[in-house]
């Protein structure tokens, strides 16, 4: 029996697979955000508002070790400034120091009121690591205004201020938060990702058909092979955007999720489905039906993408592996398209046209590895 390679080889791919099954869970054991980017505007000229700046700035790490949560601040000029930066996906969270924050400060004792910061969150970057850091700057504000707090009721009793008559609660209290959600998700909380599986799978099998069609046609000149590549991707060009625009309807009519423009959305799924069948169709085309494995593993290494930010996934997966996953740029694309209002030709689109290009080239140069192998078989023959 052990002779026999395939009882030996069982084990080694069972391994294989066991190694790269717990490999592409990782990203998802333990996740840890890292190097959140965040941003402060003062508008205040004041001192306290430089104060203020300096110190909520000077807070970059929450946890311990490796565990520990860190931002990564940015000066932005203005609200104005601040809101165009997260219209780019620049910002997961911002503070607004406004502009009459020290004269509020000052004017405590006599106005009996407190003054309040802004916290703006970008929800729609990615829900989970947005709300994370609502609660992050929320509780940044609160623990800096009790100590402010305290700090002003020992100066005021150091030098014998009378606090009668004067509210209290403001002066230990003298800063609050207004939070406020821009791109919120709403109930669009998956939106742009909910037909990636339904895509890449109708996607994979599709292209699987056509290849496996194509093995049965019998190629005795090199003029039968050029013209069943051309017709095979041509079928291609046909059913792709079907396959985009019906799993998006059926998104819509299904799921209820509702898009502000369906036929952007609708046209974007059809670059994407044209764009993952011609790459899925050129590895069949030079790995034969190895490529099923390595597209099943592409869409298993991606999963992580639709739960996680990547300031969450570990630094190996995010520099060398995820920029090169075509998934990335249909996610990336619907999200821009979905919370914030980006043309139907953005970045990721391109990108998505490029992956496409690439398919189609390595499509035909696999004519030259066909022909090769056809003529020994027609010489053995």
């Amino acid at each position: 029996m052990f002779k026999n390679k395939f009882y030996i080889l069982s084990l080694i791919v069972g391994l294989v697979l066991a190694l790269i099954l717990v490999v592409a869970q990782f990203p998802t054991a333990r996740p840890v955000a890292k190097n959140v980017p965040v941003a402060i505007v003062n508008e205040d000229n004041g001192e306290m508002g430089k104060q203020v700046t300096d110190k909520l700035t000077s807070l970059d790490s929450f946890g311990e070790g490796k565990s520990a949560t860190t931002l990564n601040w940015t000066t932005v000029s203005s609200k104005a400034d601040l809101k165009k930066a997260m219209d780019q996906e620049k910002y997961y969270g911002a503070i607004v120091i406004p502009k009459d924050f020290s004269e509020h400060m000052g004017e405590i004792t006599k106005t009996g009121k407190s003054t309040s910061v802004d916290i703006v969150i970008n929800q729609a970057m990615n829900a989970t690591l947005a709300n994370n850091i609502q609660v992050l700057l929320s509780g940044m504000i609160t623990n800096m205004s009790t100590n402010m707090g305290q700090e002003m009721l020992n100066k005021f009793k150091a030098n014998n201020v009378p606090l009668q008559g004067v509210n209290i609660d403001a002066i230990t209290n003298p800063v609050t938060s207004n939070v406020e959600i821009v791109h919120s998700v709403k109930d669009k909380n998956s939106a742009s990702s909910a037909y990636f599986q339904p895509l890449w799978m109708a996607s994979l099998f599709a292209t699987f058909l056509i290849y496996t069609a194509g093995k049965s046609v019998n190629i005795k000149q090199k003029r039968e092979l050029w013209q069943l590549r051309l017709g095979q991707v041509g079928f291609i060009a046909i059913i792709a955007p079907i396959i985009g625009m019906i799993t998006t309807w059926l998104v819509t009519q299904i799921l209820n999720y509702t898009y502000d423009d369906f036929w952007k959305m609708a046209f974007f799924s059809m670059i994407g489905a044209a764009s993952f069948m011609l790459i899925m169709f050129a590895l069949e085309m030079w790995l034969g039906f190895a490529a099923l494995p390595v597209i099943a593993l592409l869409m298993l290494f991606s999963a992580p993408l639709m739960q996680l930010a990547p300031e969450m996934i570990p630094a190996v997966y995010h520099d060398w592996l995820f920029p090169w996953l075509p998934i990335k740029f249909l996610l990336d694309g619907a999200k821009s398209i979905v919370y914030y209002g980006a043309e139907l030709f953005n970045p990721n689109t391109w990108n998505l046209i490029l992956v496409g290009s690439v398919g189609f080239v390595l499509t035909f140069t696999s004519i030259i590895k066909d022909w090769f192998l056809i003529k020994r078989q027609l010489n053995k023959a």
